[in-house]
């Protein structure tokens, strides 16, 4: 291997509806980037043949005997599954340049196991899960959505300034930052919140900082990068895409009603169709684990093979703009306490 290509490792196994879904996904992807190397983690009988000769020069498969399944307690699996796809990927990828993992399996799996082997840049405590999501100017970026149940205000402080480097990345010079809560009012929400406030607000990003913000505000634009802790984060977020299905799902079955509501799909459909790719989930699958020596993309289990596609395609973005190293660079400029 070209020591200055770009790689990226694949756990075939994870997700649901894997291998078939996830090598599918690689197949859409090296289609549309012929120069990056995928290093395919998974059980050689359950790979399609067919696959691995067409794009025999494109990829490596490295055969693995176990599979985590979604199920698997993340306790558990620190002492078992040692042969298992995920672990082996993210063993792989420790301390080499140029190179990024994208998984859609077990969530905590994922977690556990690339924080214990990869660890975290030096003054982050704990990774954050980082994606985007849409809003009336375009999207807004958003941690932690699942990787902790609970965090800290320094914690907070230090995904705001992930988040910060995360935005720089996505082209917005100047992010404002947000701290998701009940009320706009200082002192509103729990004590943590409130210390989160004044660490941020005396740090250097203190000028792109805008208080708080409230759930029914994360669509408006008001914010680029919106902090939280994981829990309430992953409640908003799947709050979120569900509300996404039951108006997708609604509008169908509106315009399908009887031929008038036709007619208006018709006139509409233009308008109908950029509504829909807005908040069409596959456009934004791929949260990066932001805070690991190493670039970690978790793609939701349930992603299509084009959403997987897009989480490799994220995933090659972030190795190519080195967004750890900005991370590093803007921890550098923090004075941390110790926790």
């Amino acid at each position: 291997m070209n020591e200055n290509q770009i790689s990226i490792v694949v756990d075939a196994m994870g997700g649901d509806n894997s291998p078939e879904k996830t090598i599918k996904g690689c197949e859409i992807f090296l289609n549309n980037n012929s120069n990056v190397k995928l290093i395919i983690f998974g059980k050689k009988k359950s790979i399609n043949n067919n696959f691995l000769d067409k794009y025999s020069e494109m990829i490596n498969f490295v055969h693995c005997e176990e599979v985590i399944l979604d199920d698997d307690k993340p306790s558990s699996i620190l002492r078992s599954k040692k042969e298992s796809s995920l672990r082996k990927a993210i063993e792989f990828i420790k301390s080499k340049n140029h190179i990024g993992f994208v998984s859609a399996g077990n969530t905590g799996a994922v977690t556990v196991l690339s924080t214990i082997i990869l660890g975290t840049l030096n003054n982050i405590k704990r990774p954050a899960f980082c994606s985007m999501i849409p809003t009336s100017k375009g999207f807004c970026i958003m941690l932690d959505l699942g990787a902790n149940k609970e965090s800290n205000e320094n914690q907070l402080l230090q995904f705001s300034i992930m988040g910060h480097a995360f935005a720089k990345i996505k082209n917005i010079s100047s992010p404002k930052i947000a701290i998701l809560n009940i009320g706009t009012e200082e002192g509103k929400g729990k004590g943590y919140l409130q210390d989160a406030f004044n660490l941020i607000d005396k740090s250097f990003i203190k000028n792109d900082f805008i208080g708080y913000i409230e759930p029914d505000q994360i669509t408006s634009g008001k914010a680029d990068v919106i902090v939280t802790d994981g829990f309430t984060g992953n409640i908003a977020l799947k709050t979120a895409e569900g509300l996404s299905k039951f108006i997708t799902g609604n509008f169908k079955k509106i315009f399908t009603k009887n031929i008038i509501n036709n007619i208006a799909y018709l006139i509409l459909k233009r308008d109908l169709i950029k509504f829909s790719d807005t908040v069409n989930p596959t456009k934004y699958n791929g949260a990066m684990v932001l805070g690991l020596n190493g670039i970690v993309v978790k793609s939701h289990g349930s992603a299509t093979p084009e959403a997987f596609a897009q989480a490799l395609k994220n995933c090659l973005e972030f190795i190519k703009k080195d967004i750890n190293k900005l991370i590093i660079e803007e921890l550098k400029m923090v004075n941390f306490v110790n926790e």
